[in-house]
């Protein structure tokens, strides 16, 4: 739901460089030793391969539906061998990061693996149980070691967010009544994958299942007796298909009410407008894509106070966001150079033949 939001904090990537994109696949063999790489080898990270099925997968995974809107056309050359670079370059950074973790010694929790694979297995039946397996170990893994080697690095002080509310005390004063919503977005129509479970729908009855599913969860069926159901920013970080909000829990920021009433699509606006502080809406659906809202309060109009929890919040979030950005920048720049990369591909397209 694009709103132009007078005050909102900006989102947190959920994992370094679009790693949110890639899907994940079992990392398994070497390089073939001799002269050349393996013909399926599209590059090496320390010796360990990058292979064709990787990126075809990933391939497929961002292109599914873009040829519809345009009579079933492929993609062009160039365009397409753009793309693959691009998702190359990714998966060769997805590759650094989990051989980085695990000569760290990370490891996925068994518990929290096992709670992974099952949510996956309702999501991706189609999966072998060791394509499950993996899929799950490697979001697990990444996300402690972003945790471990960015986030926890960050700290933010009551002095700076007192002096950020000095200097910005504008974007605090609220004109009109202004709405705090949270969202979760599923979508089949092409887009990025940002959500930390790197779930994206493909098809409208997949999208239709998913958010079924996520409802269902916030509803705590399913659950263990005595088990509180998901928190919705949580849920939203995990499986939201809105690259701007997945990774900052669904969080709209404030909308204000004259954009409610008159920018905001019109099933968007009447879910919101039923909505008390803390309920959840049922699923809503527009132009084919589906929603769950979360109205968390309505602000009324004046200066919000830096005492207002949000407001500090707020004012926490953003800048402790642009630190972990600046720290996950440097972490990739560093744990690349630690790292022997061979790029295939890219020699290929360079030499006129990109094979592909």
């Amino acid at each position: 739901m694009a709103l132009p939001l007078r005050f909102r904090c900006a989102p947190v990537p959920a994992a370094l460089l679009g790693l949110a994109l890639l899907c994940p696949l079992s990392l398994v063999g070497c390089a073939a030793s001799g002269h050349g790489p393996a013909p399926d080898v599209l590059a090496t990270v320390n010796g360990q391969p990058v292979r064709q099925a990787e990126l075809d997968q990933l391939y497929a995974q961002q292109t599914a539906g873009a040829s519809s809107a345009d009579s079933q056309a492929p993609l062009p050359a160039a365009q397409a061998l753009q793309l693959k670079l691009t998702l190359l370059n990714q998966l060769i950074d997805r590759h650094i990061l989990l051989q980085y973790a695990a000569r760290t010694g990370i490891i996925a929790d068994p518990t929290k693996l096992t709670q992974e694979m099952e949510v996956n297995r309702v999501r991706q039946p189609d999966l072998t149980e060791a394509a499950l397996r993996q899929q799950a170990t490697d979001t697990l893994v990444l996300n402690q070691l972003m945790q471990r080697e960015v986030a926890d690095k960050v700290q933010v002080t009551d002095a700076e967010i007192e002096d950020f509310y000095k200097q910005n005390q504008a974007s605090f004063h609220l004109p009109e009544p202004q709405y705090h919503v949270l969202e979760i977005l599923v979508t089949s129509k092409p887009a990025p994958v940002t959500n930390l479970a790197e779930d994206k729908a493909t098809t409208p009855a997949a999208a239709r299942n998913k958010i079924d599913m996520l409802r269902q969860r916030l509803e705590g069926q399913g659950a263990k007796a005595g088990t509180p159901p998901p928190d919705f920013a949580a849920l939203a970080q995990q499986y939201s298909e809105d690259s701007a909000t997945a990774s900052s829990g669904g969080d709209l920021g404030l909308i204000p009410q004259s954009v409610l009433l008159t920018q905001t699509p019109a099933p968007l606006r009447q879910a919101i407008l039923a909505l008390q502080p803390g309920q959840i809406s049922p699923v809503v659906s527009d132009n084919g894509s589906y929603y769950l809202l979360k109205l968390v309060g309505i602000e009324p109009a004046g200066l919000r106070p830096l005492s207002d929890p949000q407001v500090r919040q707020s004012i926490h979030d953003l800048l402790a966001n642009a630190r972990e950005q600046v720290l996950q920048t440097a972490f990739l720049t560093v744990a690349r150079d630690q790292a022997q990369v061979v790029n295939y591909l890219a020699q290929k397209v360079l030499a006129g033949d990109p094979g592909q």
